[in-house]
């Protein structure tokens, strides 16, 4: 039973792994049908308790494992990288329609490139560290992934809006200066996502040159 208990972590972040591309999935579907903007902001806050309990289990089933320490990172980015693809993506689609000014889209899709672009670059360099884990997280890349947490759900939260009465044809579906403040969130995530990046790949180039 112990053991039993001790698989729940892992269970949880693989669950927030697999819901990653149904949230996706279900953001692109808004932009041929709104009404899928509920759903992906239910999905999504569903797969981001799983990261507030897998850890609480962790610590309350002593279950921790290099396994858990290695996917949970994985986890979070894919659960961040996938929805903000997919959200460029819909500005972008509205954009084409004029229904976002094509400079906001521009600026979220840099905005997501950045973030996906650096997670990317830190989780391969990571799988192959010789540990699959590399250099520890700092407390700025914390900051990081909960400022890009906060702007996936405020987008999904804007996208669900539009279903319910929002603005069907501007920006994330709510009045533009709300837009504009996502926005700009988005852009303090992306600039924290490079900056952490840029400290890891110096951490490591440091680990480098004391292990030589």
């Amino acid at each position: 039973m112990a053991s039993l208990l001790k698989q729940i972590p892992n269970a949880l972040t693989l669950a927030r792994l697999v819901l990653a591309p149904v949230v996706g999935y279900a953001v692109w579907r808004t932009f041929a049908d709104e009404s899928w903007g509920p759903v992906a902001l239910g999905l999504f806050v569903v797969a981001a308790l799983t990261d507030l309990f897998d850890g609480m289990a962790a610590r309350a089933f002593d279950a921790h494992s290099k396994f858990g320490r290695v996917i949970d990172p994985i986890a979070d980015k894919a659960l961040v990288g996938l929805p903000l693809i997919a959200i460029s993506a819909v500005m972008f689609m509205r954009g084409v329609d004029g229904g976002v000014p094509v400079i906001q889209a521009c600026i979220v899709a840099v905005s997501a490139a950045v973030i996906v672009g650096r997670d990317l670059t830190i989780t391969l360099i990571r799988m192959r560290a010789s540990d699959g884990e590399g250099i520890r997280v700092s407390k700025l890349a914390k900051w990081k992934t909960a400022a890009e947490m906060v702007a996936v759900a405020a987008a999904l939260l804007a996208l669900s809006i539009t279903t319910f009465g929002g603005c069907a044809n501007c920006g994330l579906g709510v009045a533009p200066w709300i837009t504009f403040g996502w926005i700009g969130l988005l852009v303090i995530a992306a600039s924290l996502s490079a900056v952490t990046g840029i400290q890891y790949l110096g951490a490591m180039r440091r680990a480098a040159a004391t292990r030589s």
